[in-house]
């Protein structure tokens, strides 16, 4: 279980920036650890038990806290309070926003081991993976799904930007998916935030931070950009993804055929010479809001004009039930071809 917790000075320290609330604990958290999940840069995520709640939960811990180092106590406690702050950072960012598509925020757990001490960011559990694994098992999505997935995705960034938090780091294994398939966006870890009370559009970060493949251009150019295009663009590369199973370029740098026509701004040129898979694929509409969304930031469409682009006109009230059923119906047709193609 996740033990006990200290309010020493040097807690109070690593922690001076958290946001505390009722529910955050400094006794023993009711959690019982069951499988690790995954891991990213600054933290290792698990399946646990809530023993109080009866509920699955999912738990995040710094990465250093490998199991040899939570047993013998040997930890980088410079590293460790990076990482510590860097959790910190990201709950206290996913607790500005309240949002069915986010995913939510239970509680932090604050832990002493041997002589250091360090937190557990507690959040609801997706029991069904995320995007990336339902592309990966199934592959390219029906459009009609993945305009519901769009809308769900577009909601959740717009309430993020509306409470002064950028995401920057949007792609399909940070889009899980609860136990009805609704998408919840997850990992904020890199996120940009805004002051207390004020919007994302008053971000502007200078440091380069995402996943190569879907940030946008300008993260690159070491200057000072504005934050929230950065998540559009994303959701362009990610949308791209859904519908045909692979990205819009091979690499996102100078060079790359596919990339250099957007960055000339030539998407005329970009469609033409996709693949007829690709084209087959896409509708006109979605092409038309996928090329709204991969231009200069200064062009680029905002994720509440996105939300109102005439192609996603329907998908933003799509019943949970058919949205069950149209994944199951999908994972299904993905088994059975797989069990032909080996037969």
């Amino acid at each position: 279980m996740l033990a006990c917790i200290s309010n020493n000075t040097h807690s109070l320290e690593v922690t001076r920036h958290l946001q505390l609330q009722q529910d955050d604990q400094y006794e023993k958290g009711p959690y019982v650890i069951i499988k690790e999940l995954g891991s990213g840069l600054h933290g290792r995520v698990f399946l646990a038990y809530d023993d109080q709640q009866q509920c699955h939960v999912a738990v995040k811990l710094p990465t250093v806290l490998t199991l040899d180092a939570l047993t013998t106590g040997h930890v980088n406690v410079n590293e460790l309070e990076q990482q510590v702050a860097s959790i910190t950072h990201e709950c206290n960012a996913m607790r500005r926003v309240q949002h069915p598509n986010v995913l939510q925020v239970d509680r932090l757990v604050f832990n002493q081991k041997f002589s250091y001490d360090y937190v557990a960011m507690v959040t609801e559990f997706a029991p069904n993976g995320d995007m990336f694994d339902l592309v990966e098992a199934a592959g390219a999505l029906p459009e009609p799904l993945v305009k519901v997935y769009a809308c769900q995705l577009l909601r959740a960034l717009e309430a993020c930007h509306a409470n002064g938090v950028v995401h920057r780091d949007v792609k399909p294994e940070n889009l899980l998916l609860d136990i009805n398939y609704q998408l919840k966006l997850a990992d904020f870890g890199v996120v940009a935030v805004a002051p207390m009370g004020s919007a994302a559009t008053n971000v502007f970060p200078r440091d380069e931070s995402g996943t190569a493949l879907y940030m946008a251009p300008e993260i690159k150019s070491r200057q000072k950009y504005r934050g929230t295009p950065v998540d559009v663009w994303s959701t362009g590369v990610v949308l791209f993804i859904l519908m045909t199973g692979f990205p819009p370029f091979n690499v996102a740098q100078e060079g790359d055929v596919w990339y250099d026509d957007i960055l000339a701004g030539d998407l005329d040129h970009f469609w033409k010479t996709q693949p007829d898979e690709v084209l087959c694929a896409m509708s006109p509409g979605a092409q038309d809001l996928i090329s709204s969304m991969l231009v200069a930031p200064d062009q680029r469409i905002t994720v509440t004009e996105a939300l109102q682009h005439t192609w996603l006109q329907g998908a933003d009230s799509v019943d949970v039930a058919l949205i069950r059923h149209a994944v199951s119906t999908h994972l299904e047709a993905a088994l059975a071809a797989s069990k032909i193609m080996t037969a």
